[in-house]
């Protein structure tokens, strides 16, 4: 294994968890089960070993517990969070909420792999953004597959304001942010400040 390899591996492991956390808090054991969404370049089938759950133009995946745009059959679903993967099929919910603690989940949305699927991807960094740009459903195969050394991105802390929120990772054109939803309001929370996002 070369050093970057080694190095995106650390990377990886470090903001990833081998168990699913629950909606309320509690850590159940790891399902051997674990599955993924891959987005593949349709020209870059040969590169599918190389994925990674960051973006890349020749493909990535998409893990339970992480926070994604969607844009499913010509419908927007910004910031939902990916409940849980079956074999053809996976649950998203739009209507989280961050709180000290703990997060509120209020619907399941389902979604099969069959569908018209996107994703958005906006491009902040440091507080500073560019145009979203999102996946061409021309360029890119959409399938679910079963993985072995990724289940699902782990739950995060937030502090804002003395406050200690329940967050997630974020999914972006500029790697994996940390996120919050307060009163139906996305946070994109960077060490400078944080950020309010566009909704829908």
């Amino acid at each position: 294994m070369n050093n970057l390899s080694q190095k995106l591996k650390i990377l990886i492991t470090a903001i990833l968890s081998f168990y699913i956390f629950s909606a309320n808090g509690q850590n159940t054991e790891f399902d051997k089960r674990c599955r993924i969404i891959e987005f593949i370049n349709k020209d870059s089938i040969n590169s599918i070993s190389k994925l990674t759950p960051l973006y890349n133009k020749r493909g990535f995946y998409l893990l339970q517990n992480g926070v994604y745009d969607f844009v499913i059959d010509g419908k927007k679903y910004f910031q939902s969070l990916i409940l849980k993967i079956e074999k053809d099929r996976f649950f998203i919910t739009k209507n989280w909420q961050s709180e000290e603690n703990n997060e509120i989940i209020s619907d399941s949305i389902e979604v099969l792999i069959n569908q018209e699927i996107q994703v958005r991807m906006v491009s902040i960094d440091k507080g500073v953004g560019n145009l979203p740009t999102r996946t061409n459903l021309k360029k890119y195969n959409v399938t679910i597959i079963p993985n072995e050394n990724y289940c699902s991105l782990k739950n995060i802390e937030i502090i804002s304001k003395e406050k200690t929120y329940l967050g997630h990772y974020y999914f972006t054109e500029r790697g994996l942010k940390k996120i919050k939803i307060i009163k139906n309001t996305p946070y994109l929370c960077e060490e400078n400040g944080e950020f309010i996002l566009r909704r829908n």
